[in-house]
């Protein structure tokens, strides 16, 4: 299993960014995912709050995952960033919440399950 690790001290991953010229959301999301390897895991570390010395909050996610889950933000609009947990005070996303799944947090299980999903 190849492991690609994003850190983050905004609470935010931007991933679509590079592929969102002249393409929607979606389009974005199709182009980033077909730009992965499907042994990939992404690691997404988040130091936004977290005080000298304690350990950063961390998730699991396959690219698929990611690619359904950035289609879906913004009140099904998409986006480019992987918001940790954001409400939308304007816009199309106006009162939508965007929040990581609790089941890509990084658990024992999360990664047995990662591991047995191998292809």
């Amino acid at each position: 299993m190849r492991v690609s690790v994003k850190g983050s001290q905004d609470g935010a991953w931007g991933l679509l960014q590079n592929y969102k010229v002249g393409v929607d959301y979606y389009e974005a999301a199709e182009l980033w995912l077909k730009s992965q390897q499907s042994d990939v895991v992404f690691c997404l570390v988040q130091f936004e709050g977290v005080p000298l010395g304690q350990c950063p909050r961390i998730y699991l996610a396959r690219a698929s995952e990611i690619a359904a889950y950035l289609k879906q933000s913004k009140n099904g609009s998409g986006y480019s960033k992987l918001y940790e947990d954001r409400t939308y005070k304007k816009g199309v996303g106006l009162g939508s919440r965007d929040k990581i799944p609790g089941e890509w947090s990084f658990t024992v299980k999360r990664i047995e399950d990662l591991l047995n999903s191998i292809e």
